[in-house]
């Protein structure tokens, strides 16, 4: 291949907070996903999106041909806990959870993902986190038939 190597690896992610705690209020998040696009930019990390409730935030990421999913996640989930812990923005010890879901996105549907990423206030004033995930579940079930 001429001219370098390429990588067009798109991944929705969603991971949440320790326990499943309804932490990041909205006053959090309005402070806390600038922080995390900031951030990963300065750690070469191409966050495309990100955006969350309560318990929970996804983003979508664009890998490079040298970053992992796990690295990703673990350095974003580790440096936004300690920013927001360092910061004081609760008043409890701030954690994520160690488990993170990670969905591929097709090149093509990324300008759709992202949609669906900005309207999370409004899905989950009907939908669980728990119904989202299951309906995942099915997409993917449906892809590997």
């Amino acid at each position: 291949m001429q001219g370098g190597t390429y990588s067009y690896i798109y991944i929705h992610t969603i991971w949440t907070t320790g326990n499943r705690q309804a932490l990041l209020s909205a006053i959090v998040r309005k402070v806390l996903f600038p922080f995390l696009k900031q951030h990963a930019l300065s750690k070469g990390i191409q966050l495309l999106a990100v955006n969350g409730v309560q318990d929970h935030i996804h983003a979508i990421i664009k890998l490079t041909a040298h970053q992992t999913v796990s690295d990703i996640i673990k350095h974003l989930k580790a440096d936004s806990a300690d920013w927001l812990n360092n910061n004081k923005f609760l008043n409890t010890v701030f954690e994520w959870d160690d488990n993170f879901c990670a969905y591929s996105v097709s090149p093509s549907t990324v300008d759709k993902s992202i949609e669906y990423l900005n309207r999370q206030e409004e899905y989950h004033q009907t939908k669980t986190l728990d119904e989202e995930l299951l309906a995942f579940e099915k997409i993917v079930l449906q892809v590997n038939i």
